[in-house]
């Protein structure tokens, strides 16, 4: 045994000193579980049911995205085509 193991030293002495006194006027109570709540996250998320509508949600925002994308594509080329098309683009008004 390695007797400077059991030495403490002034400051670890005092810091006890506060410490037991705090846990003890604390009591157990404090550090109880917290009882369960009747509605849980983890509980609404793990439902079967919330696959399908997560699943849904996504393909709904990727289809909207997309579409979005195609129509700024669209508009962006409708609006700079060329005259040798044979369709003048219109002319911007102020």
């Amino acid at each position: 045994m390695n007797p400077p193991t059991h030495r403490r030293s002034l400051r670890k002495k005092a810091w006890q000193a506060l410490v037991v006194p705090a846990l003890a006027w604390a009591g157990p109570g404090y550090c109880a579980p917290v009882p369960p709540s009747p509605w849980s996250c983890a509980e609404l998320w793990s439902d079967p049911g919330i696959d399908t509508l997560l699943l849904l949600l996504a393909a709904l925002f990727w289809a909207v995205a997309h579409v979005w994308a195609l129509l700024v594509v669209w508009a962006e080329a409708r609006a700079t085509r060329s005259v040798a098309t044979g369709i003048a683009a219109g002319k911007e008004k102020p």
